[in-house]
């Protein structure tokens, strides 16, 4: 789809990838209190709740003339892609920290350019694939850093299993709905998909285990200060925006860009989390800025 804004989907891809990181620095923190489920829920219902207050202010209907066929491909877009996906991404997170589960994130990119391929039959030029080549490489550059201190191998295995699947969730979740983002309203779509992804979760309720945490993180606390800007960056902001990039480009392209946000993680954990920024990963900040540009700027 295209629109009269210049690289419109790629820039809404690359603040995706920010505000996202941003998002996890924040949920990385909040972590240490809440358990995943807990984390994943109150997001959820922070967006749904954003999001509904901004269709009318955008001009956009609750309920547009849409095809059934639709709200079910995003009914099972956001319970695959955020009910299944966010949850065991949040268990990832707490098993390997910020800086290890970047490695993991590595494989997002790769897994959508290879669905789109298979079932969207979107073709890559030449210097799509040197910029791809270029951003994975400076990932898996900057993130070939050591466990932290405590980590064990068990859990390492874990949170990269965990984190894998979440990711391949991610991806086939994003593809299934391309087709539905083309012509659907953006910010309805965002809407149905958090919904159902919050829907998904809901069950959950119903054992005590669960039911525990989530009260716990849903009762006004100071844990507020962290799960409230972490909702609205990492949820609210960056799955709006990360819609918006798979609307108005390549999927392909889309994804690429989107992998840039483990940069903005490395350099983020920084500046929050104090990890050193070694030469090693100013090198991978470079590599990664020179392969978005390659993808940003292609061409027709």
């Amino acid at each position: 789809m295209t629109t009269g804004i210049p690289l419109l989907g790629e820039t809404l891809a690359l603040a995706a990838a920010l505000s996202w990181s941003a998002g996890v620095i924040l949920f990385r923190k909040l972590g240490d209190e809440s358990p995943p489920v807990a984390v994943n829920l109150f997001k959820n219902a922070v967006t749904v709740v954003l999001l509904a207050l901004t269709l009318p202010l955008a001009g956009t209907p609750f309920v547009p003339d849409r095809p059934a066929s639709d709200w079910l491909v995003l009914v099972v877009s956001g319970l695959l892609g955020i009910s299944l996906a966010d949850t065991l991404f949040f268990m990832a997170l707490n098993r390997l920290g910020a800086g290890l589960v970047a490695v993991v994130d590595t494989l997002y990119a790769p897994a959508v350019i290879g669905l789109s391929v298979l079932f969207l039959g979107e073709r890559l030029g030449a210097q799509v694939l040197v910029g791809a080549v270029l951003i994975l490489g400076a990932i898996l550059v900057g993130a070939a850093d050591r466990p932290a201190p405590g980590t064990t191998r068990r859990r390492i295995v874990e949170g990269a299993i965990l984190g894998a699947v979440a990711i391949f969730c991610m991806a086939a979740g994003i593809v299934m709905a391309k087709g539905v983002l083309e012509t659907a309203p953006l910010l309805w779509a965002a809407e149905v998909r958090m919904a159902a992804g919050t829907a998904g979760l809901l069950p959950l309720l119903l054992f005590a285990r669960w039911r525990r945490g989530i009260a716990a993180l849903f009762r006004p606390s100071r844990r507020w200060a962290l799960a409230v800007p972490a909702s609205v960056l990492g949820a609210y902001l960056s799955m709006t925006a990360w819609l918006g990039g798979f609307k108005f480009t390549l999927v392909s392209v889309a994804a690429v860009l989107n992998q840039l946000s483990t940069i903005f993680i490395f350099l983020l954990a920084a500046v929050f989390l104090r990890e050193p920024m070694t030469p090693r990963r100013t090198l991978a900040v470079a590599m990664a800025v020179a392969g978005a540009l390659l993808v940003a700027f292609r061409g027709p």
